[in-house]
């Protein structure tokens, strides 16, 4: 490892939509990223996506791969025939990974790399582990939903660690399979950019001046306009609770349907915004009430930027989400309009002081990215032995 340490390490992260979108696992690749290659200047990062080639920071090479933009037309035509022939369900091979993979797999194979990083689905891990066959080039899984067929399909490729973001997730997946090298590594937030404001930072802050005017409690969505995160579930509860706002920011196939919608059902008390700079998020955090996405998410990055601004959150009922919140916020049965409406109200009537964001601190970068760089040299340092 030291040897490692002294000639640097070159690692490939595979993340399709990166450079074309910012959710959640494109935000992550970006700022771990940045961070490993600011504690380790010798290594070298080519993050290969969708976006054009760039060198977006010292060290980190943007590499274009063509591929089917997962919310195309294209992409939602392949995906209803895959459900209506069943073969989507069962490999859960997305047209964009799909597409992605293909167009990877002659400039992959031919490149030299200490450790190569999937965030690309299933397909993309088969063509590691035949990579690996032929150059002996180790690869890491993170999982994304952390449970099911998806995460099992990834196990028997047999990656040289699988990184679960949660403890439920990794003991899942050891039960499952106790051969696997399984790490549990939690995803991070930027504890400086999203941050508890002050009333003067808030008043005097261009973004978000629109909710200034808004009735309390203001609720807060962050996330894409798809139906995967229940968008218009989260319209339905707000409209049974008299008075609440409803802010949406996000982007999606269903971003024309769910605008519709809200202005209908709620009238002056909606608000959709399709994109918010990032830089930007942190004011519209910090002028909400409650937090809350009706999606059963595997994790949701946007939740520890909520609580990061000290605000509390509400998910859909999962021992993930439990253990994530902590005492920050609450855990409901999100697919029914009524005790969601009734857990809104519940979580916009408590006082939960600065719990939230003493709770976000156990999530920030600087606990999270001395993990994934053991993890990498450890499993680089092996294949180099």
């Amino acid at each position: 490892m030291e040897l490692i340490v002294e000639q640097g390490l070159r690692i490939a992260i595979l993340c399709p939509g990166y450079g074309k979108v910012v959710r959640g696992v494109e935000t992550f690749t970006e700022e771990l990223s940045r961070r490993l290659i600011r504690q380790n200047p010798r290594w070298e990062i080519d993050i290969y996506c969708r976006g054009g080639d760039s060198v977006s920071a010292p060290g980190i090479r943007q590499i274009h791969v063509p591929a089917i933009d997962r919310d195309s037309c294209l992409a939602t035509l392949y995906a209803q025939i895959g459900h209506r022939l069943r073969f989507f369900l069962r490999t859960r091979i997305d047209a964009e990974c799909l597409s992605f993979t293909l167009a990877l797999a002659p400039r992959i194979l031919r490149s030299r790399y200490d450790l190569i990083f999937n965030q690309a689905g299933p397909f993309a891990g088969r063509l590691l582990w035949i990579k690996r066959r032929l150059d002996g080039t180790p690869f890491v899984h993170k999982t994304a939903s952390g449970y099911g067929e998806l995460e099992l399909l990834m196990a028997r490729q047999r990656p040289d660690a699988v990184i679960a973001t949660s403890p439920f997730a990794g003991e899942w997946l050891r039960d499952a399979d106790p051969s696997l090298n399984v790490e549990c590594i939690p995803n991070a937030v930027d504890l400086a950019q999203f941050r508890p404001l002050s009333e003067r930072e808030l008043r005097t802050a261009r973004n978000g001046q629109g909710m200034s005017n808004m009735s309390r409690p203001i609720i807060l969505f962050v996330g894409a306009m798809d139906p995967m995160k229940r968008p218009e579930l989260l319209i339905s509860a707000v409209s049974r609770i008299p008075d609440a706002c409803l802010v949406m920011i996000g982007s999606g196939r269903l971003g024309d349907q769910v605008r519709n919608s809200g202005s209908t059902v709620l009238g002056s008390r909606f608000m959709h915004m399709p994109d918010v700079p990032r830089e930007e998020l942190a004011f519209y955090y910090n002028a909400c009430d409650v937090f809350t996405l009706p999606s059963e998410e595997p994790f949701g990055i946007a939740f520890l930027e909520a609580m990061a601004c000290n605000k509390p959150v509400l998910g859909h009922d999962s021992p993930v989400q439990k253990w994530m919140f902590g005492d920050a916020g609450e855990t409901c049965d999100c697919t029914d309009a009524d005790a969601y409406a009734d857990a809104i109200r519940r979580v916009a009537s408590k006082d939960y002081g600065d719990r939230p964001v003493k709770r976000s601190k156990s999530f920030g970068w600087s606990e999270v990215v001395p993990r994934y760089e053991a993890l990498f040299l450890k499993v680089a340092s092996a294949r180099r032995s």
